[in-house]
């Protein structure tokens, strides 16, 4: 078989404590010594304090936000996202602070319900409709030319099922006839 020989690192023999201690005090380390009897923690209650004024001032915070957007009619949903808490915690918010969160609100208002049956339609103005399409013309174009709004036109292209040109024709330049002498 190989022998694998392989770099293996030096290993230091580790510092005895003592000497550990004295190196940190001589580079200017600071070691407190805690007296029997007590903990060390004592500081962790500054700390705590400060946290529990920072978790105060932050939920004072989230009061404020909550009544605001209550105010404008927000939903939990919105209030979900504005605050980033949950349902629960929103609705456990609002009634330590009297808020009643209403359901969100559309933005415009409810739509009316549209005609289910068409306006009756002349059949001389369908038929000059339809024979401005097949001449190029536009629905606004149509609508127009014969006085009528573009609903309308819309509406005579559904009744006679008749499908009008959105866009207009471009004009493109014709290939020369074969059959005409040249000039």
């Amino acid at each position: 078989m190989t022998k694998k020989t392989g770099v293996s690192p030096t290993i230091n023999p580790p510092l005895k404590l003592a000497e550990a201690i004295e190196a940190y005090v001589a580079k200017g380390g600071i070691i407190d010594i805690v007296p029997e009897g007590e903990s060390g923690e004592v500081p962790g209650e500054a700390e705590r304090k400060a946290v529990d004024a920072d978790a105060d001032a932050h939920m004072a915070s989230k009061v404020e936000q909550l009544k605001g957007l209550v105010a404008k009619g927000a939903g939990v949903s919105a209030l979900q996202y504005s605050l980033r808490m949950n349902r629960k915690e929103i609705k456990r918010l609002a009634s330590e602070h009297g808020l009643k969160i209403l359901y969100s609100r559309p933005v415009r208002g409810s739509r009316l319900p549209r005609e289910c049956e068409l306006a009756p339609v002349d059949d001389v103005v369908a038929g000059h409709a339809m024979h401005f399409s097949t001449l190029g013309y536009t629905v606004p174009e149509i609508a127009q030319l014969l006085e009528l709004s573009v609903r309308d036109v819309w509406n005579i292209g559904k009744a006679y099922r008749f499908e009008f040109k959105n866009a207009p024709i471009v004009d493109s330049p014709l290939p020369p006839c074969p059959n005409t002498p040249d000039a």
